[in-house]
């Protein structure tokens, strides 16, 4: 056993979490952790008397909360699209780029072409870049085969991966060829008894699939005993939201263009909203969640990434800074949207709060409080990651 000493200890009590919801905010804290999992938490004091002969890790005036989940990114893909951030800056839509062949056609040639062997290797070091940030969990999607045999490989390499990270898979239905869309669907679905994956998610817009054939695939992939997540409202409102009402879905990401309305519908169904603010900068667009209808109906809030071509971050700490100081959410609600809810969003429940029990996932942070993590732009704030209570990360403190 171990005793992990902390100035400030910050956690949610339960998964999901909404504002108003119990958090446990310690002074002079302590965690007991023993076979990678957290056996007791609780003041320093305390803990000092109960676990009087064991090792203790000292961190000082450092802020301990639990370890990072990104639940939604596409790790997986080679090649990069950095040239079309100037025409984005000139003038050209997302829409438009990827309507001529760019934007995800351009990242799936460039994934076709890639030797699995190379995409290992690109999927590991991805990965250890997440876990310098605090990432302890993160999801992967496929995406980028726009074949079935090419996505099942992709697939294939998530699911096998080696990392100090866990990985949840999930299985994209990202966007139809631009010939054969029909054809294309009937494959796909084919493909799903083969893919492995936790999650099925579908890419639901205009540039993408429409409502009536996202929900195909999502009754086909629901019938197989997949669980769903979707990407929906990221470009416009095409009624992608409101396939909450349906289907079983865990989470619906992006909601740029989301009705406030809606989150009443998300709020019955136990949808999360899963934000990616990130990718409002890369998109250029003013739109936004709604989070004050998000916040009012107690939808819980997840934060990811979104890492692709299109967004290159890989720092979830980013993500929650932006939170913050792009979407209106308080430091609180970031930290819950980045742990407590991003775990429910992927429906993990051994992790996101630090508890008796609970996997023993933690980021030791280089700073006094909670609220310095979305305060302080730009610098890598991590002290030390820790994964199932050994050190997977140190930064030169």
């Amino acid at each position: 056993m171990v005793l992990i000493k902390v100035k400030q200890l910050v956690s949610a009590e339960k998964t999901p979490w909404t504002a108003g919801d119990p958090v446990y905010i310690l002074q002079d804290a302590a965690v007991a952790a023993k076979n990678g999992v957290v056996a007791d938490v609780g003041y320093w004091e305390d803990l000092k008397r109960r676990y009087a002969t064991e090792e203790v890790w000292d961190f000082g005036d450092s802020l301990l909360t639990p370890g990072l989940v990104d639940p939604h990114t596409h790790l997986l893909f080679a090649g990069s699209r950095e040239d079309e951030l100037e025409r984005k800056l000139m003038g050209e839509s997302y829409e438009e780029i990827t309507r001529k062949g760019g934007g995800i056609y351009k990242t799936t040639r460039e994934t076709r072409n890639a030797s699995t062997e190379q995409l290992k290797k690109i999927l590991e070091k991805r990965l250890q870049s997440v876990a310098k940030f605090g990432t302890t969990t993160v999801e992967v999607k496929t995406g980028y085969g726009l074949d079935p045999e090419e996505e099942l490989r992709l697939a294939q390499v998530i699911r096998g991966v080696r990392s100090y990270v866990d990985v949840v898979s999930t299985f994209l239905v990202h966007i139809p060829p631009q010939h054969g869309r029909e054809t294309y669907l009937k494959q796909i679905i084919g493909a799903l008894p083969r893919a492995g994956t936790k999650y099925v998610d579908v890419f639901c817009d205009t540039v993408a699939f429409n409502v009536e054939e996202t929900k195909t695939v999502l009754k086909a992939a629901n019938a197989l005993g997949y669980r769903l997540r979707l990407h929906a409202d990221e470009l416009a409102y095409i009624g992608c939201s409101d396939l909450a009402e349906e289907l079983p879905i865990d989470s619906l990401d992006h909601l740029l263009h989301t009705p406030p309305e809606n989150a009443e519908k998300m709020a019955k169904r136990g949808v999360v909203a899963t934000l990616l603010p990130v990718t409002i900068l890369a998109l250029r667009t003013q739109k936004k969640p709604p989070v004050d209808a998000l916040r009012r109906y107690k939808v819980p809030m997840a934060i990811g990434t979104d890492f692709s071509s299109n967004s290159w971050c890989l720092n979830m700490q980013t993500a929650m800074e932006l939170a913050v100081y792009l979407l209106g959410l308080t430091p609180l609600e970031a930290l819950m949207g980045a742990t407590a809810n991003a775990a429910y969003s992927l429906r993990l429940t051994d992790r996101g709060v630090i508890a008796p029990g609970k996997v023993a996932d933690l980021v030791v942070w280089d700073v006094p409080n909670y609220h310095w993590l979305a305060y302080e732009i730009g610098r890598n704030k991590t002290k030390v990651v820790i994964k199932r209570g050994a050190p997977i990360y140190l930064s030169s403190f």
